[in-house]
């Protein structure tokens, strides 16, 4: 049976508070660096969505503003805005497949720090399938299996906090950056990086640009930089690892998946053999 080997994470407050700080290692944890390519080789945790709302109306035909920001405010009450304020936290990746037959994600991986991570999916693959550019490249126009990677998403999902002012209560939320929203994230938290500047030291004002691609209408986020703000560790450090948590039981729960469908793949291996 394949092992699945889980990385011993070093403690994330004794990074965070100590006198002088590892930043390189801070960032990597965070999921704002990637260091693999420098290197040689249940109950389920909830948090509200932040999302731009993409409906016109819900299911009980009520109008939606679409093009706005979907969040919850401090009272769980789901509401709309033009712009929200937004300070990230932690960073990561993963890979689902959609079934919009069912409604629901037929396959998914863990929630990886960098790309050079193993994607464990619940059907006890890789990356649900996805191949590399390369691969893509040498498929015919018309092979079916373009279409399938097609349904193969990438999202980076962004943990932070969401305000609807300034001075409104900051509420932890999930971003999950994926389609035309993945590269301006990418490269808002890339210039971060460069700038040597820790995810959780800034906020940002985020809104929405509507765009137009052939007869589809749709919007994305246009990302400004608010302002820095200090990581204060009474507050922020069970913040932080509150979000820590989150991924670790959301990754427990895809490795045990993976494990089954591994063991239902092994034991159809042996009965083919005896068969043979």
């Amino acid at each position: 049976m394949t092992d699945v080997a889980v990385a011993e994470t070093p403690n994330i407050k004794d990074l965070v508070t100590a006198k002088e700080i590892d930043t390189d290692t801070l960032m990597a944890m965070l999921g704002q660096k990637d260091l693999s390519s420098t290197s040689s080789e249940s109950t389920k945790a909830y948090l509200p969505r932040l999302s731009i709302e993409h409906n016109t109306e819900d299911d009980d035909g009520n109008s939606l503003p679409r093009g706005k920001w979907r969040v919850r405010d401090a009272n769980g009450e789901t509401v709309h805005s033009d712009t929200v304020i937004f300070r990230p936290f932690l960073r990561r990746y993963m890979y689902s497949v959609w079934d919009q037959g069912q409604q629901s994600y037929s396959s998914m991986t863990i929630q990886a720090s960098s790309f050079g991570d193993k994607f464990f999916d619940t059907t006890g693959g890789l990356k649900c399938g996805k191949i590399d550019r390369k691969e893509l490249d040498l498929l015919a126009p018309d092979d079916p299996a373009r279409t399938l990677q097609a349904g193969i998403k990438c999202s980076q999902i962004i943990y932070g906090t969401v305000a609807l002012s300034g001075n409104a209560e900051a509420v932890p939320h999930a971003w999950y950056a994926k389609g035309s929203n993945f590269m301006p994230v990418s490269d808002w938290i890339k210039t971060l990086e460069k700038q040597g500047k820790l995810l959780f030291n800034t906020r940002a004002l985020l809104s929405t640009v509507k765009q137009k691609y052939g007869g589809n209408i749709f919007y994305k986020a246009n990302i400004e930089v608010k302002d820095s703000v200090e990581f204060v560790p009474k507050g922020d450090v069970p913040l932080l690892e509150s979000f820590m948590d989150i991924v670790n039981l959301h990754n427990s729960d895809i490795e045990e998946k993976y494990k089954e469908s591994r063991k239902d793949f092994e034991d159809v291996e042996i009965v083919d053999s005896l068969d043979e």
